[in-house]
């Protein structure tokens, strides 16, 4: 595993105060192994982390048990290193951090910044309005405490989403979600809230994701200024979709990355708009990085939201 201390110290800029200037993250969920739209977001962090001369973090965001895949994080892992990403500081899990996010849901409960709430989907399935947007039923109920979801208090009004990939938009969250789950009813952080507190714990400054998070984005916005966090730059990356123009999943069959074929990382640069010449094609991917670093820019992406997994 990569020795934090000293990837630190070869890479980071800091400023006068001695405080780290660019921190990135890739924060994957373990539902699996990493396939090639996965390790694509990883290597453009990691580049752009890179370029700026600063950190990049690794943070497994394992908070949804049901989901995850007896040892798809040790796995994960273990493709990042085959592949030359070295993260700088000890892996994050986010299964560490439980008591923290209770911690801060029960501050914005005794704040008044949000409710519980027993709804079941059944129940608000049934309910009139657009099927996505919460209709505030427990909004001024009292919910005592147990098998209860908390949710966050939504007012009216545009957040505008700065994208420095996907430009900018205007959501009215009280009009397109309306008040949103930060804990489920089993007691399980939801990701809006685990997200947006491990990126400000980790002085996350700038969150490299697919294009596929960038709906969510406002609610992470909404959930920074009701906790008084800075807001990170976001750079929403085009996803990589197969010959059907499906997102790459494991609910689309995507396969595995395999580490020992030579020509992965070499398509990886190539899906990012750096082709890469034959004679580099053999190398270890950290040359391959290190090549990509001279002509590296996220502006070439600008505008996509989709890159083909066949050339």
């Amino acid at each position: 595993m990569p020795n934090g201390s000293s990837a630190t110290a070869r890479t980071s800029t800091a400023n006068c105060d001695g405080r780290v200037t660019y921190v990135g993250r890739f924060a994957p969920s373990p539902t699996g192994p990493l396939h090639l739209g996965s390790l694509t977001t990883a290597v453009a962090s990691f580049l752009h982390a890179r370029q700026n001369h600063g950190e990049w973090l690794v943070r497994i965001e394992d908070i949804d048990p049901p989901r995850e895949v007896p040892g798809a994080a040790d796995q994960i892992l273990r493709v990042l290193e085959a592949f030359d990403l070295e993260w700088d500081r000890s892996v994050l899990y986010q299964s560490s951090r439980l008591a923290h996010y209770d911690h801060e849901a029960q501050r914005l409960l005794a704040a008044g910044l949000a409710f519980r709430c027993r709804c079941t989907r059944s129940e608000l399935r049934a309910q009139e309005g657009p099927p996505a947007r919460y209709p505030g039923t427990c909004r001024d109920r009292s919910v005592p405490p147990g098998d209860a979801a908390i949710r966050a208090r939504v007012d009216p009004g545009a957040i505008t989403v700065s994208d420095e990939l996907q430009g900018t938009s205007e959501v009215d969250l009280a009009a397109t979600t309306g008040d949103y789950v930060i804990v489920r009813r089993d007691g399980l952080p939801a990701y809006h809230l685990a997200v947006v507190l491990d990126d400000a714990a980790q002085g996350v400054t700038a969150i490299v994701r697919g294009v596929d998070l960038l709906e969510p984005t406002a609610t992470h916005l909404h959930l920074q200024r009701t906790l008084a966090l800075t807001t990170p730059r976001y750079y929403h990356l085009p996803v990589v979709v197969n010959e059907q123009k499906q997102k790459l999943s494991k609910q689309t069959g995507a396969t595995a990355v395999d580490a020992t074929q030579p020509r992965v990382a070499a398509r990886v640069l190539e899906l990012l708009g750096l082709p890469v010449p034959e004679a580099l094609v053999g190398e270890r991917p950290r040359a391959l990085w290190r090549w990509a670093l001279e002509g590296w820019s996220l502006e070439r992406l600008r505008g996509y939201r989709e890159l083909a997994e066949t050339p």
